[in-house]
């Protein structure tokens, strides 16, 4: 059971803000699988910039309301940025300046899966026509930017199939909401396709699971995959596997005498903590107290 993993450390040049700790900011955590990067940072008045990137960039401002101001190619905006505000930048955004301290949380996604995700809406390079606001309410991003954020802060790992989910419906968000072009409309899968998924995740339930591995020998892209599961199933596959992890936890805290931290590990989650928050969440108690509750 391996996933992205999750630490305080800077990643790749190409997409992360240089020198760092020369501009006063400090990583917190990141995550980063598949072409997706998601870094929680401090920051103290500075400024900041990058080469060249292949990446969108997505800004949560969780804390402070610093005015930024921001450079793409050879033109220059400023504006305040309060908490709770979301900035949208295209890759070829390269230079940013902040005058307070405050927290971000960014959220970075490849050029490849932005190409990948419009391609199946029939929206090849659009990414030009793309609004790109530089603060602006938006609570899809942001609750989505916090669920992953709360996946990172109870324990080492995030899900690859998460952190694979959230990135494509931020796209497919961003293309929603932001381009003026057309969207074509997704179906349900096929019974045949939606077994085999289903019986996939049953089988390797305990395994860190990815879009692409579901999407294998389907003859579908990730993303398209992804908005045809949530069609057919009425959530997201990541939520599906939580739903399926549950349900047999719950088989074996009502049937054998294993202990909480074994069934955790057995189904699949990172941690034990994980484990009792989800079943806490879903359930609406702890493993324990639904395994009591059985044997009365």
């Amino acid at each position: 059971m391996t996933g992205p993993r999750v630490d305080s450390r800077v990643f790749g040049a190409e997409d992360a803000v240089s020198s760092t700790n020369d501009f006063g900011m400090r990583v917190r955590l990141q995550a980063s699988h598949g072409g997706v990067h998601l870094q929680q940072y401090d920051c103290l008045p500075g400024a900041g910039q990058r080469e060249a990137s292949a990446s969108w960039c997505i800004v949560y401002q969780q804390t402070g309301a610093p005015r930024v101001r921001r450079v793409i190619g050879d033109s220059s905006e400023l504006q305040l940025r309060p908490a709770g505000k979301i900035s949208i930048h295209p890759p070829n955004a390269w230079g940013w300046r902040w005058d307070s301290d405050n927290r971000v949380a960014v959220l970075r996604i490849s050029q490849a899966i932005f190409d990948e995700v419009a391609s199946d809406a029939a929206l090849q390079g659009c990414s030009g026509q793309l609004q790109t606001p530089l603060s602006v309410d938006d609570d899809l991003i942001r609750h989505t930017i916090l669920e992953l954020l709360s996946e990172c802060s109870v324990g080492s790992k995030i899900s690859s199939l998460l952190i694979d989910s959230a990135s494509r419906h931020v796209i497919a968000h961003l293309l929603a909401r932001y381009s003026h072009a057309r969207q074509d409309k997704t179906s349900g899968l096929a019974q045949w396709k939606l077994k085999r998924a289903l019986d996939y995740i049953d089988e390797h339930i305990d395994q860190d699971l990815s879009l692409e591995e579901l999407s294998k020998g389907l003859d579908m892209t990730a993303h398209y995959f992804c908005r045809s599961f949530r069609k057919s199933m009425g959530m997201p596959p990541y939520r599906y596997l939580i739903s399926r992890r549950i349900e047999r936890a719950k088989e074996l805290l009502a049937s054998t005498n294993k202990d909480v931290s074994e069934i955790a590990l057995e189904v699949g989650f990172a941690s034990p903590s994980h484990f009792t928050t989800a079943f806490r969440r879903s359930v609406g108690f702890a493993p324990r107290t639904y395994r009591d509750s059985t044997r009365r």
